[in-house]
């Protein structure tokens, strides 16, 4: 009797003799039908990164794509997107997912040692580093929390986790300064900030003068 796939499609006897024929070879090698089995799932996860990566490499060329354009770029149906995930939110946190582990060392907690300038400097390179990666999709989920709780969400992590870097890394510092100062260190230092002065100056120039800027800031006191 056949056995019906997860799709329904049935699947015919001479391929149920050829699985149970292969899943034993690979069993005697030490693989169980389990690794047979499990195809369909590997299937499933390359179609799933297929619609992560396409849809990063859309919003970075500075596009929000549509389920449709997604599913075109692709070559798969809407309802393929559907079946990965069932909503934006859910394909958003799977981009988030995806995007984090490759900034997730620019946003480190944990000072560098070294005097003020060099951890200064550190820390600008590492900001400039966080808008060249991630811009594009940060500025996709500012376009969309408005309307999305998990967005708004991703954003207030993202504020808090750049201030709470500030105050660890400069933590000796930052006494003594007055709360418009600290203000004006988070503004310059805010991917925004960043994301639009890179518009009108290359990475070089513009390090050198927020490391200019923060140092003053720094250096002195109320």
């Amino acid at each position: 009797m056949n056995n019906p796939d997860t799709t329904g499609t049935p699947v015919p006897e001479r391929a149920e003799e050829d699985l149970v024929i292969l899943a034993a070879a690979l069993e005697s090698r030490g693989a169980s039908t389990a690794d047979i089995l499990d195809g369909r799932r590997l299937r499933t996860e390359r179609g799933r990164m297929l619609v992560i990566e396409t849809t990063l490499e859309m919003v970075n060329a500075g596009h929000i794509p549509t389920n449709a354009e997604i599913a075109a770029k692709c070559g798969i149906s809407e309802r393929s997107i559907f079946r990965y995930f069932p909503d934006r939110e859910a394909l958003m946190l799977a981009m988030g997912a995806e995007v984090f582990p490759r900034i997730a060392h620019c946003l480190d907690l944990d000072p560098p040692a070294g005097d003020l300038r060099s951890r200064v400097a550190t820390l600008v390179r590492l900001r400039i580093e966080l808008v060249v990666v991630a811009r594009p999709f940060a500025r996709a989920i500012e376009m969309t929390a408005p309307k999305s709780p998990l967005a708004a969400t991703f954003l207030e992590l993202r504020r808090e986790r750049m201030r709470a870097q500030l105050r660890e890394w400069f933590a000796a510092e930052l006494v003594g300064l007055r709360p418009a100062d600290v203000g004006i260190l988070d503004m310059l230092l805010s991917s925004e900030a960043i994301g639009q002065q890179r518009e009108q100056f290359n990475d070089e120039e513009l390090g050198e003068a927020l490391v200019a800027a923060i140092m003053t800031l720094l250096q002195q006191k109320s």
